[in-house]
């Protein structure tokens, strides 16, 4: 299978895992609106946020090196499993001991009640996301697919079942997502036959070396959260909670852009790992890289050309000023498209240390734009500073990646330049003609990316 062909193939499978879970949580909203009061949803979405945060810190973040150390020739695959069990373990025990500081100092009545409950969705949230690596890892990308699908159906039923028919209120809540977790741990486990796999008896060199490539992706996740929460912060101080608002409708958009581009990379990491075991591939990286941004440009494109309808339909009345902000919020998740891109190959070639060194310079950026722009801009600073962040972090990687031929980037950044005039045009003086003209001109000189790309994509990346 060629390895335009495998890429396709595992974008595919990956795509439907991904909308499995984006489906269920357009499904699901009218049920948790409706069942739940704020006070309850704001909780479970507080624990759900936190448990997200806490994950990576306390089990040092080995689920992310497991798919990248089960693809190395030499490395035995009972020694990473039995290791990430034993982090896993090791992690859930310190969450478990936090929850116990909470009981004894009565800290909080919710989290107390509701401990139990909350102990075990770390515990298999930690373990579903170790299941599905070791699954990529061991090329059974089959499998990681038909789990999403399964996590999505047994959340679903479940919540229905406890929420409308049972009426269990929060507790019911709790209930279906331990399920959505348990139950597809449960199929990887019997399906990939892993019963046997640890070993008491841990490779503490193999160990040393996993948790030397973790750390800096601890810092790097620590960085993006900052960078994806801090922004909302400083509106709610700067400006007010109205404007906060705002901006988090505004963000919508771009998270459609971004759904899109992460199922890309997931099959892309897979791709980047055999081609830096192999040894080669510098042409197909650089190829993938222009068609890569060819398709993302044509959305973002198109998305900015068409932000007005498109805000006219998803926002109220009240909050249609946001279309204002999504084009430089498009532009960013292009950037952040890109960064990830070539921080899957960094990741490849175990270069961890370079992609938190981007993502932490990107937050200071980010903050202290943020801050400074938000006082001379308004909310549009937000989404300038923001963009200039996620072009920064972009820009510190490709220098880590030499794999890349330099007039790769040349065309790329002509491509971004011309998306940046279109937005403003569009943002600043509301001229659609001109923007259109723009994006015309654009599409013009991708022609020679294009042109191929389409050929591929008839062919079937024959």
């Amino acid at each position: 299978m060629s390895k335009y062909k495998e890429l396709a193939k595992n974008t595919g499978t990956f795509a439907l895992a991904n909308f499995s879970s984006k489906i269920l949580i357009f499904l699901l909203v009218p049920i948790y609106t409706k069942v739940l009061t704020t006070t309850e949803y704001g909780f479970y979405d507080l624990v759900y946020t936190t448990i997200q945060l806490l994950v990576p810190i306390l089990t040092l973040n080995i689920s992310e090196a497991v798919m990248r150390f089960l693809m190395k020739e030499d490395v035995s695959k009972k020694s990473v499993f039995s290791i990430a069990i034993l982090d896993i373990f090791l992690g859930s025990i310190i969450f478990c001991l936090l929850l116990l500081v909470n009981q004894i100092f009565s800290l909080s009545e919710l989290i107390s009640q509701y401990s139990i409950y909350i102990m075990v969705i770390f515990a298999f949230y930690t373990l579903n996301n170790f299941l599905i690596q070791y699954s990529k890892g061991i090329d059974k990308i089959g499998v990681t697919a038909i789990s999403g699908v399964i996590s999505a159906a047994v959340m679903l039923s479940m919540n229905i079942l406890l929420l409308v028919v049972l009426n269990w209120g929060l507790l019911g809540f709790f209930i279906a997502n331990i399920c959505g977790y348990v139950i597809p741990c449960v199929y990887i486990i019997v399906k990939l036959k892993l019963w046997d796999l640890f070993e008491l008896k841990i490779d503490r060199s193999l160990q040393w070396e996993m948790i030397y490539y973790t750390l800096p992706l601890i810092l790097n996740t620590l960085s993006w959260w900052v960078n994806n929460t801090s922004d909302r912060y400083i509106i709610t101080v700067i400006i007010g909670i109205q404007a906060s608002a705002i901006i988090s409708v505004a963000y919508k958009i771009p998270q459609i852009f971004s759904t899109i581009s992460a199922i890309f990379i997931q099959s892309w990491q897979i791709s980047a790992i055999k081609i830096q075991e192999e040894k080669e591939g510098n042409t197909f990286i650089s190829k993938m890289l222009l068609y890569y941004n060819a398709l993302l440009l044509i959305i973002a494109s198109g998305i900015i050309l068409f932000v007005k309808p498109i805000s006219n339909i998803l926002f109220g009345a009240s909050f249609y000023s946001a279309w204002t902000l999504v084009p430089f919020l498009i532009i960013s998740s292009l950037f952040n498209a890109i960064s990830g891109y070539i921080g899957a190959i960094m990741g490849a070639k175990m270069d961890t240390k370079n992609i938190a060194k981007s993502a932490l310079v990107g937050m200071i950026a980010n903050v202290f734009l943020n801050i400074v722009l938000t006082f001379l801009m308004g909310l549009q600073g937000i989404t300038i500073s923001t963009m200039i962040a996620s072009f920064l972090i972009f820009y510190m990687r490709k220098d880590s990646v030499e794999e890349i031929a330099p007039e790769t980037y040349r065309a790329i950044y002509l491509s971004w330049f011309l998306l940046v005039v279109e937005a403003s045009l569009l943002v600043y003086i509301d001229f659609i003609i001109g923007a259109t003209l723009v994006t015309l001109i654009n599409l013009f000189l991708l022609k020679d990316t294009l042109k191929p790309l389409c050929l591929k994509l008839l062919k079937g990346f024959k």
